[in-house]
């Protein structure tokens, strides 16, 4: 008895030193956890920090961060929760039937929760309208792609706790659509296509534990693209073709990017993918247009694989329309800081694109830039363009539920108390910066 209490005692005291022992001196290698995170830092001490309570708060933060095994132990913790509870830890993933993985963002946009409203809409369909005729007349292309939703295309494993509740009065897919498609913009619609060939495909369209579409369904969606601009612009561009299929036993990046943000210690089972092996003609007699995209992370499977520099001369990505990115710059740059009429200048294609968790966004304030620099360069004054009314009730109810969301996620929670802590603020005072910063560029 007494030799089983010594052991016991040893393996608890094992337990409580070997973190604290593998935070002063690693002894092992510990795969770092997936995602974005912010690394907190080493608080400082004041009689103010001490006093307002931040220093203790953030000395808390940064020793759970910096604990040995760390990373390990959130594995643990994640696996017994997705395992036991079926609840995934990662903010905003939602289990759906069958081990079906989808980001809260898509059943909310395919329930119409997040409809901006039809004014919004139509006045940005006006917009687009009028720098559609503009670079029309310049000898410019301008396509608009409503790129596929996981949602949209596996509503039958949504979970019924999301299913059974009030739908939105629309979802923004549909009141797009419908706008673009009143105003004759050239609208590629390869949401409604996905699903009306979803039993046909030869191959998976969506993976099980990813959020983006297929690598073959990429191929797919490309080849359509590359056919829509040879005959606006009566051109031919390089051939894409492919030559067979890779379908390995492992996924590749990004068909399980759900799943990795999770953190767990096993891997979730899943069926196999299908990757299409690439062929790309001589580019001898073809045509390589410059192309401008400003899209989504739907667009990263097309320019980070390196098949858009294949298909487009100069090929710029604008993701988000804040950050824009090109093969010949050694690094990112602001699109803040880019002339928009010298960037539209340069393209013979500018291809705005966005999934449907994205629409409440669309087109990310890039058409209202444009158009304002076109309508400047007529000699149109700002003090002529409509006035814009803010509903002051519904700013607030805004800013707060977006406050309510940063205080409800731990990482974004700690980045905030972070700022402030810099800044010598409280944390509701920069809490409240945050948020309107947030709902001022929701409105750009």
């Amino acid at each position: 008895m007494k030799l089983l209490k010594n052991i016991l005692f040893l393996l608890l005291m094992l337990m409580i030193g070997l973190p604290l022992i593998q935070q002063s001196v690693p002894l092992f290698t510990v795969k770092p956890l997936n995602g974005a995170f912010s690394e907190p830092v080493s608080p400082s001490l004041s009689w103010k920090t001490v006093f307002d309570g931040t220093f203790q708060d953030s000395l808390n933060t940064w020793i759970e961060h910096n604990i040995g095994f760390r990373p390990t132990l959130v594995r643990i913790n994640n696996q017994v929760s997705y395992s036991v509870f079926d609840s995934a830890l990662a903010n905003g993933v939602v289990i759906g039937n069958d081990r079906y993985l989808y980001e809260i963002n898509y059943i909310k946009a395919w329930k119409g929760w997040d409809f901006i409203g039809d004014s919004s809409i139509a006045a940005e369909t006006q917009k687009a309208s009028y720098v559609a005729q503009k670079l029309h007349e310049a000898g410019k292309s301008l396509l608009f792609v409503l790129a596929p939703g996981k949602a949209s295309f596996f509503p039958e494993y949504i979970p019924d706790l999301y299913k059974n509740k009030p739908s939105g009065p629309q979802t923004n897919y549909h009141a797009w659509r419908n706008s673009f498609s009143k105003a004759g913009l050239p609208l590629i619609d390869f949401n409604d296509w996905f699903v009306k060939m979803k039993d046909t495909a030869s191959y998976p369209l969506y993976p099980q534990c990813g959020i983006h579409w297929s690598a073959y369904g990429v191929a797919l969606a490309l080849d359509s693209l590359i056919n829509t601009i040879e005959h606006d612009r009566n051109i031919d561009m390089v051939d894409m073709s492919w030559d067979g299929f890779d379908i390995p036993d492992t996924l590749r990046s990004p068909d399980y990017d759900i799943a990795e943000g999770m953190n767990l210690l096993f891997t979730i089972p899943h069926y196999k993918m299908a990757y299409p092996r690439l062929r790309f003609s001589n580019e001898t007699g073809k045509v390589k247009p410059n192309a401008l995209v400003v899209a989504d992370s739907y667009y990263w499977s097309i320019f980070g694989s390196g098949i858009s520099a294949r298909l487009f001369n100069d090929n710029t990505f604008w993701y988000y329309n804040v950050e824009a990115h090109n093969p010949q710059w050694k690094a990112p740059r602001k699109t803040a800081d880019i002339n928009i009429l010298d960037a539209t200048g340069n393209a013979d294609v500018i291809i705005m694109m966005a999934t449907e968790a994205n629409l409440y966004r669309f087109p990310y304030g890039f058409i209202d830039r444009l158009y304002d620099a076109l309508m400047a360069e007529g000699g149109v004054k700002a003090s002529d363009k409509p006035v814009v009314i803010i509903d002051e009730a519904k700013k607030e109810a805004e800013i707060a539920e977006i406050m309510k969301n940063i205080d409800n996620t731990p990482g974004w929670k700690e980045s905030v108390r972070e700022k402030a802590q810099k800044k010598g603020i409280g944390y509701t005072e920069q809490l409240r910066y945050d948020a309107e910063w947030m709902w001022e560029q929701k409105q750009k």
